[in-house]
């Protein structure tokens, strides 16, 4: 594999730590909410603001620039394209606590709508699972209520703002991810569930359709707790799992990889890594790799290198060094093939407004 190349970018307007980012069908990227450097003098300790600004990166003039704003202050959450070229945009946190809030930005008008939610819950579920399907609807999965998880899930037309129903889940969960396979199939995997009160982590992943309401889900077992998930070109999805915990180290867990074929249902390991990490950034590139960019090692420190992974080999090589020690940031795939990273904060703390391209 060759090695990357890593050069500074042009700086935020602002410096921001745990924004959501998505890059638009003509190329431009959005950068949306997280935390900003409070201002004014503070008399002890400042707390962090949470912004509800947006900004957007123009690849052509290599300059960003305001876009507007979101309907509310939001930090950690989460934002995808719709077919339609609004982005909607769900979860973190909003004034200190877990946000159940949804909203559809319009680029073009700079303005959010908050999502109405479903007539028979008044409300939308916390941390739940969000993928686009092939039809341009939104499948969300998973939901807590009064202290338990539930299993159900619903589908969103965005284009109407209407709901109908998706195929309970085989088990109850929150926090989980999905992966719309070729086939129409969503993969979830991990995730958490609350009963009476006490949260316990779920260790299993399931196939569920959701073109058949009334379809059994598929319960699938990997080695190790699942945690997240990235769809590789020939339709396998590389997941990562977390290992049991080290006792006495402060970020101990343990991060291994497995690819899942959904043709045979099943999980088969791969690597190890050269750098053990956990928390770190998955882009799948034009060539097939997916890079692993960031994240922490066992001492919670910023890990400083790029890996690629093969599912050729089935190996994971270095590409960069290097890397800003940061971690909140936000990584995207641009047209051209490089990936824009931008803000986060260092080991210390202080959040950066400075950007990096980094090229395969």
């Amino acid at each position: 594999m060759a090695p990357a190349t890593l050069k500074p970018g042009p700086a935020l307007t602002t410096a921001r730590t745990g924004q959501a980012a998505v890059r638009l069908g003509d190329g431009r990227v959005l950068i949306m909410g997280g935390f900003v450097p409070p201002t004014g003098p503070c008399a002890m300790a400042c707390i962090q603001p949470t912004t509800a600004s947006v900004e957007i990166y123009n690849p052509r003039t290599g300059k960003f620039s305001p876009n507007g704003s979101l309907a509310g202050a939001r930090t950690d959450g989460n934002a995808l394209l719709l077919k339609d070229g609004r982005v909607l945009v769900w979860g973190g946190s909003q004034s200190g606590g877990d946000s159940n809030s949804m909203e559809i930005y319009d680029p073009a008008k700079k303005v959010s709508v908050v999502v109405k939610p479903p007539a028979v819950t008044q409300s939308l579920p916390f941390d739940p699972t969000v993928v686009l399907l092939a039809d341009g609807k939104v499948l969300i999965a998973g939901d807590y209520y009064y202290g338990s998880t539930t299993n159900v899930t619903m589908i969103f037309d965005p284009s109407s703002g209407g709901y109908s129903n998706g195929p309970f889940m085989a088990k109850p969960r929150q926090g989980a991810t999905g992966t719309l396979l070729n086939d129409g199939r969503v993969l979830i995997v991990g995730g958490d569930y609350l009963q009476d009160n006490n949260d316990y982590q779920s260790n299993t992943a399931e196939l569920i359709d959701p073109s058949h309401p009334l379809s059994q889900s598929t319960v699938l077992v990997p080695h190790d707790n699942p945690v997240s998930s990235a769809l590789l070109s020939d339709g396998r999805v590389l997941v990562a799992e977390e290992s049991s915990r080290d006792t006495g180290v402060p970020c101990g867990t343990r991060v291994v990889w497995e690819v899942f074929d959904p043709r045979t249902e099943t999980f088969t390991p791969v690597g190890p890594m050269s750098t053990p990490r956990s928390g770190s950034s998955a882009i799948k590139i034009a060539d097939g790799r997916v890079l692993l960019i960031g994240g922490v090692d066992a001492t919670c420190a910023a890990v400083g290198t790029v890996e690629a992974f093969d599912p050729d080999s089935g190996t994971f090589q270095v590409i960069a060094t290097g890397f800003p020690k940061i971690t909140s940031f936000s990584a995207t795939l641009l047209d051209d093939g490089e990936i824009l990273i931008a803000g986060g904060q260092g080991n210390d703390l202080v959040m950066t407004a400075a950007t990096w391209l980094l090229k395969p």
